[in-house]
């Protein structure tokens, strides 16, 4: 058995939900809620609860970014 191929079977989490992007980027819930509220950052919802796409992220980010 190789050991060394196990992580590559590790699948790359791609959703998170709110509480986790504010964890991992920072900013607050509701800052998040408002970007996905006013449509600047699109969302993934599963039942009542929103997940972000790990992409869209990067997308916004991307969008965002400022260089003087």
């Amino acid at each position: 058995m190789d050991k060394t191929a196990c992580a590559h079977n590790v699948p790359i989490k791609r959703l998170y939900s709110i509480k986790e992007l504010v964890m991992e980027i920072g900013a607050t819930e509701w800052f998040w809620r408002s970007q996905i509220w006013d449509g600047k950052l699109s969302f993934v919802q599963v039942g009542r609860k929103m997940f972000v796409d790990q992409n869209d992220v990067e997308k916004f980010i991307a969008a965002n970014k400022h260089q003087n």
